[in-house]
């Protein structure tokens, strides 16, 4: 007969190694910091020591932290409040987006600048296909030095171009593929375009790329993108702290399990938590010794 010990045991068991296999798995969410695979941003993270953040509501203050944004998910008229309030504070924010949420934040940050939202093609100038741009036309500052050469993936532009000054420019025969056909039609927008800005705003740093691709493990090589993404966070200093907002990405079932663990494992690690599970953990035992005997 199976006893009510062994079934526990099992459960046990069971939840134990699901729980084991959950916080292995690495996760398949594009740009995300943990995900191995060609869409995430884990070696990015892992060269620059970058961490994900959930939220706005506790952004560190000072010069030395730059905080790296893909809009997908539109963020709220608070949440805006809370970016410009670090970027004013002397923040650097790296804004990175091509068909997203990107203008939502420039209007609530007071800028007129804006992405453009059509894709970049470029039929001469690309990597193996146009809508891969090579940006070649490059102006020097210290966001660009060293950098040559920039590969994009189904990026857009910057338009209008506001008060920030354009740090990278796609070629005169790139176009704007206003109506996706594939091809340069009559009456499409052509370039140069600028696809990378920066500007201040209050005391810290305003970066605009109009590429959420660009610091993908899969496009990171190619060009001189690794290059760029050095220089941007060197924005904070010889020691910054690289913030990656993750609360602004689409989550899959398992980015919402790894979540609720990490968050489990905090409470865990509270002192009076981790002296109650303690105290359990041996009372428990004790307890089937001490259980006196059926007559």
């Amino acid at each position: 007969m199976v006893t009510a010990r062994f079934l526990g045991t099992v459960v046990f068991l069971t939840v134990a190694a699901v729980t084991v296999v959950l916080w292995v798995l690495p996760s398949s969410t594009d740009y995300s910091p943990s995900n191995p695979r060609w869409n995430g941003l884990r070696s990015v993270a892992r060269e620059h020591g970058a961490t994900g953040i959930d939220s706005f509501d506790a952004l560190p203050s000072g010069a030395n932290t730059v905080l790296v944004v893909i809009p997908f998910l539109p963020p709220t008229a608070a949440e805006v409040t809370r970016l410009l309030g670090f970027v004013a504070a002397g923040g650097t924010l790296v804004l990175m987006d091509d068909f997203g949420a990107g203008n939502a934040v420039l209007e609530g940050l007071g800028v007129e600048t804006r992405f453009a939202g059509q894709p970049l093609a470029d039929g001469l100038f690309n990597h193996r296909s146009a809508r891969l741009p090579r940006i070649i036309d490059i102006v020097p500052s210290p966001l660009t030095a060293g950098v040559e050469l920039l590969v994009l993936n189904h990026a857009t532009a910057i338009s209008p171009l506001g008060s920030l000054r354009a740090v990278a420019l796609s070629s005169a025969v790139s176009y704007l593929d206003t109506n996706d056909s594939g091809r340069r039609d009559a009456g499409e927008p052509k370039g140069p375009f600028p696809v990378a800005a920066v500007g201040r705003i209050g005391g810290g740093s305003l970066v605009l790329v109009a590429d959420s691709s660009l610091l993908l493990n899969a496009m990171l090589p190619l060009g001189d993108n690794r290059r760029l993404a050095a220089n941007i966070f060197a924005l904070g200093g010889a020691h910054p702290r690289v913030l990656l907002d993750e609360a602004h990405l689409p989550r899959r079932p398992l980015d919402a399990a790894k979540a609720g663990l990490r968050a489990g494992r905090e409470i865990i690690s509270l002192p009076l938590a981790a002296f109650i599970l303690t105290t359990a953990a041996l009372a428990i035992p004790l307890m089937s010794l001490y259980r006196p005997a059926r007559r």
